[in-house]
């Protein structure tokens, strides 16, 4: 280990207004730096001060990266447990041309996935001098599953670590000091590749007494050894267990990649999730509860993968961004998911709360954030009702890609580090101690002694200790005293503080999973004066893994108190005890305070499930309360019951949507996808997230009926034309559906079906479809991809009135089915005035036998741009020696420079692919290009999206440079460089470097501004420092953006370079 470097930083944190506090000063110093450590995720320090570290070597290498495998999407969407992902490897990934011979076999397979190590270390400073001097590994993991290690934590003597596809649990069974036994928690994280980052990760422990943990949109198929499943394949979520690692359960879903878990003083949950890669979507701040549903799904990553649009020719449906599941709560919002408790942005990566007694007495109860920037934000969250918003505060200064956050027995931050190129840990803390919670030393203290050597007395005293960490020490240590800490607890609760209560009631509930008989002990808790004791006492009533007939009474009571929380939590339990007679009181506050507050909402539709079957829910389709039908509807969904076909009845269109929601989604209810594909039957229907769904669900039947009901909403004239090009669509796909679905995007795969059923329907709407060009569009994009010649049936004799567009899709179509007729309109087209017809033209001549040489020479002979990109390829593919001649002439002026520059990419590859060695380099994509493909590219391609890092006006990320006036600022060969080697020049203030000096200093930092006789550094602890490049041994500078020629085509890069070009 280096030395460490404390030099101060002064930053002002601006306190809450409510305080009227003054600001306060940090220093950020070094605590550790040790080239062992580069690349961690993950930190949690012990009581007793050590570290422990997650540090990846994996991530996008091993762990194999979805964006970068594209061809590769479907297959992956098809995955539905790790086994069958495993298999996959095992079998089909020998010989890809990108995996690297890693064990140096001389085979490129799935054993050179299993060399990359990530792993897990303890990081002490073992004399004391306040930096770290041992690392010790706790454990390696290389699988050929293996994501990354992302998540761990220690609590008491024992560690959990997150590395997907397992959770496990180490601990000290040697009594050596040293946690080096692991156990098994639970397995089956991680279905799909997935997305690079969004891991198995975000372990925190929780006042009641469990360890959870976070998944990101990877999927699970989990069985635990208690006998339950747990299957999502597309879905993040919130899983819990107990200490112990038993009783594994999902706590929560919908999660995109909330990567760590942070709980305030009163046991409640928050997280911050990263969005999902989409233009003017922002992150999401949860406020995550039992049976919470977030809303997203890892199949809406890749809408534009289906096939559908093929046909349909519009763009791919995205429900996460049409029916903004992304924004707080509103009129419209969707009622299965519990909403966003307010929106921000860049995306997240560290995240941990403020134990009570940690930095600055003003930030007592803040929450701590990084998003892998040189700074840590502050929130702080409000509540309001049964949920909560929050607010932001000035960020404190300094670190170097801070992922992890974890707080020290000691109060001061801790920061892990990604991609500085040095493995650091960087501490923060107040610069004066005078600003520091006065009770940070004894905090310290009794953290650090063993809380079995500590009297029942000195463990109740420490219930009511300022700090979380003391009172859950002390509360998991009188649950272990047994009767001893019962009385201590039923102590504190008639005579403690407000939090020493609280801790009473959940080391009740705690003692009570075990033995439910404890569960006597929180008797007095109900007539507290305090209402969140009673909210707690209700939630511990219903978390204890079973139904308890104990407090039902209570519980009742609970729903008409004063207090939301107590509403909320009593609702809850009900329905976890299955406790029968409380349906009316249910009910009436659903109604009432549920159609104000979404959350209390989710509480009675989880009663609703609990404490009534399923024909009970449905007469709820009779209430006349909008907000009680929403919260059924959610019910059914939950136990996936057919009779929620009873709420398609509604005259209410948010109605219909929230039920076809249910019905049609994720693992849908198939008995009832008749029922929804009937509602198009309805005239008038408006809403088009409710359209799709039946349109899809008369698709995904197979039913004969139900293909007539998508041939009968084209004849009734219904809808928008998105809407019946749509029907249309389906009845083309209908004999052999895509498997991505057209809504979701999730997989489905279908047996073939009979086509003669659909050239019937076909036929009875013939005059319909081509009375309409759109539809008739769909019809040419249907034969085109399907093959079918009989569709074509009355289309050929209006070729010359249409548009190019529509010319261009005969053409298509009539090369798809081997038309006797397509020479006829291929000889038409080469006289269009259309340059695209033209460029079509040319492609099928040869083909038809129509003389191509001279047209292409004319092409390519054209000064204006006119297709010759194309020509050129067109003249290459052509077999005669003339051909050949003339294709060696345009090859040499190729080589004296004579070929235009728009159409030189072309030309080399052209001249490539017929073996003719050409130079070539950057200057090929610095000319030509589409500017409106590459603004596509910038604002949706999934791997190299641009704005996801990058501001272009209003959208984007701070992440990076600002782009908006890039074509000013920069010329194309600057932008070509840019993209194919961001380390060659990187803009000031956004890359890290790690210099080396001819002296033997070290020095890192972020490299603000560089010219030939000085560098300026910015060091982690915010001191600007100048440096003379003539001084510097070696230097290593460090980007995170990705080279793009592993992530975009040659085309693409020139229609990207093209685009940004034109920002001025």
């Amino acid at each position: 280990m280096n030395n460490i470097r404390l030099i101060s930083l002064t930053v002002l944190i601006g306190q809450f207004l409510s305080t009227g506090s003054i600001a306060q000063s940090y220093k950020v110093t070094e605590w550790a730096n040790d080239p062992l450590l580069t690349n961690s995720v993950g930190i949690s320090i012990d009581d007793n001060g050590k570290a422990y570290l997650t540090v990846s070597k994996r991530r996008k290498q091993s762990s194999l990266d979805i964006r970068h495998h594209q061809d590769l999407v479907k297959q992956d969407l098809s995955f539905q447990t790790v086994e069958e992902r495993r298999k996959y490897y095992k079998t089909k990934l020998t010989g890809k041309s990108w995996i690297p011979d890693r064990n140096n076999d001389g085979v490129k397979d799935w054993k050179d996935l299993t060399v990359q190590k990530d792993a897990v270390y303890q990081v002490s400073d073992q004399n004391n001098d306040g930096t770290a001097d041992q690392v010790k590994t706790l454990g390696e993991y290389h699988s050929e599953v293996t994501g990354i290690a992302a998540g761990v934590l220690a609590v008491e003597g024992d560690v959990y670590v997150a590395v997907e596809p397992d959770f496990l649990r180490y601990f000290d069974e040697d009594n050596d000091g040293f946690p080096e036994k692991e156990q098994l928690v639970a397995t089956g994280f991680q279905v799909h590749m997935g997305q690079g980052g969004h891991n198995l990760s975000g372990v925190a422990v929780g006042p009641d007494g469990r360890i959870y943990w976070s998944l990101g949109d990877k999927g699970h198929y989990v069985k635990t050894t208690e006998g339950k499943t747990f299957h999502m394949p597309n879905s993040g979520a919130i899983f819990r267990c107990e200490l112990d690692g038993t009783k594994v359960d999902r706590y929560s879903s919908g999660e995109r990649n909330a990567q760590e878990l942070a709980f305030d003083s009163f046991g409640n949950l928050f997280s911050m999730d990263n969005d999902g890669d989409y233009p003017g979507e922002k992150e999401r701040a949860l406020y995550i509860t039992e049976g919470s549903e977030h809303g997203w799904r890892l199949n809406w990553q890749w809408l534009r993968k289906q096939d559908f649009t093929k046909i349909s020719g519009i763009s791919p449906y995205n429900p996460w961004m049409e029916e903004k599941l992304f924004l707080p709560n509103r009129d419209d919002f969707a009622a299965y998911i519990t909403p966003t408790i307010g929106n921000f942005g860049p995306g997240p990566c560290g995240f941990t709360n403020n134990p009570g007694t940690a930095l600055s007495k003003d930030l007592a109860n803040c929450f701590f954030m990084t998003n892998q920037q040189n700074q840590i934000r502050v929130f702080k969250f409000l509540p309001i009702g049964a949920s909560f918003t929050f607010e932001e505060l000035k960020p404190i200064k300094g670190g170097i890609g801070n992922t992890g956050l974890a707080i020290g027995p000691d109060g001061a931050l801790y920061s892990a580090s990604w991609g500085s190129g040095k493995g650091f840990i960087f501490r923060f803390d107040t610069e004066s101690e005078k600003d520091q919670h006065p009770a940070r030393a004894e905090t310290q203290k009794r953290l650090g002694l063993k809380s079995n050597e500590q009297s029942i007395e000195t463990l109740g005293l420490w219930l009511d200790s300022p700090d979380q960490r003391v009172r859950m020490k002390a509360q998991f240590e009188l649950v272990r005293r047994g009767a001893q800490g019962m009385s201590a607890f039923k102590e504190k609760l008639d005579s403690g503080t407000l939090l020493g209560q609280l801790h009473a009631v959940w080391g009740i509930g705690m003692a009570s999973r075990k033995d439910p008989s404890m569960l006597k002990y929180l008797k007095t808790a109900w007539s507290s004066n305090n209402a969140e004791v009673i909210a707690q006492a209700a939630k511990v009533s219903g978390d204890l893994g079973q139904p308890s007939k104990q407090y039902q009474e209570e519980l009742i009571n609970g729903l008409n108190h004063e207090n939301d929380r107590v509403k909320f939590f009593s609702a809850i339990a009900l329905g976890n005890n299955k406790i029968q007679g409380a349906s009316e009181k249910i009910v009436r506050l659903i109604s009432e305070k549920g159609s104000k507050d979404p959350y209390l909402r989710h509480a009675g539709s989880m009663a609703l499930s609990g404490t009534m079957n399923a024909d009970e829910i449905s007469k709820l389709s009779n209430n006349p309360s909008k907000s009680v039908k929403l919260a059924a509807i959610v019910a059914m969904r939950r136990i996936a019951s057919p009779e929620i076909r009873a709420f398609l009845k509604d005259d209410d269109e948010l109605i219909l949507l929230e039920a076809a929601r249910a019905i049609h989604d994720d693992q849908s209810i198939p008995e009832a996808l008749p029922d929804l594909a009937a509602v198009l039957n309805r005239k008038g229907l408006k809403n088009e997230a409710l359209i799709r769904r039946a349109l899809n669900a008369a698709l995904r039947t197979g039913s004969g009926s139900d293909l007539d009901l998508l041939a009968n909403y084209i004849r009734m004239d219904e809808g928008s034309s998105k809407m019946k090009r749509t029907a249309l669509a389906s009845i083309l796909w209908w004999s052999n559906p895509p498997v991505l679905d057209p809504v979701e995007g999730r997989y489905r795969k279908y047996k073939p079906r009979d086509n003669d059923m659909v050239n019937k329907v076909l036929e009875s709407i013939r005059t319909q479809i081509l009375s309409d060009n759109e539809l008739t569009e769909v019809l040419l994009r249907g034969v085109e991809v399907r093959g079918e010649p009989s569709w074509l049936i009355g289309t050929k004799e209006h070729f010359s009135k249409w548009s190019s567009k529509m010319q261009i899709r005969l053409l298509a179509a009539l090369d798809k089915t081997n038309s006797p007729d397509l020479k006829s309109y291929v000889i038409e087209g080469l006289d269009s005035d259309s340059s695209e017809v033209r460029q079509k033209s040319r492609a099928l001549a040869g083909k038809v036998n129509v003389p191509t040489l001279q047209l292409l020479v004319s092409t390519l002979n054209d000064s204006k741009p006119s297709g010759q990109g194309e020509a050129i390829k067109q003249l290459a593919a052509l077999k005669s020696q003339e051909a050949k001649n003339k294709f060696m002439e345009f090859v040499d002026d190729y080589k004296s420079g004579k070929i235009p520059s728009h159409w030189k990419l072309e030309m080399w590859q052209a001249a490539k692919a017929q073996g003719i060695k050409v130079q070539g380099g950057y200057e090929l994509l610095e000319a030509g290009g589409d500017p409106k493909k590459g603004e596509q590219l910038v604002m949706n391609h999934a791997a190299a999206q641009c704005i996801r890092c990058h501001k272009i006006n209003n959208s984007g990320s701070a992440l990076g440079p600002d782009l908006t006036k890039i074509g000013k600022l920069r010329n194309r060969a600057h932008l070509v460089v840019s993209m194919l080697d961001p380390m060659r020049e990187i803009t000031d203030g956004y890359g890290n470097v790690t210099a080396t000096m001819k002296n033997g200093d070290e020095i890192a930092g972020v490299l603000s501004s560089q010219n030939s006789d000085e560098w300026l550094i910015t060091q982690a602890d915010g001191k600007e420092i100048k440096i003379n490049p003539q001084e510097v041994k070696k230097s290593q500078l460090i980007s995170i953006m990705p080279p793009m020629s592993g992530i975009l085509k040659p085309e693409e890069i020139r229609d990207v370079v093209s685009y940004l070009s034109s920002l001025k």
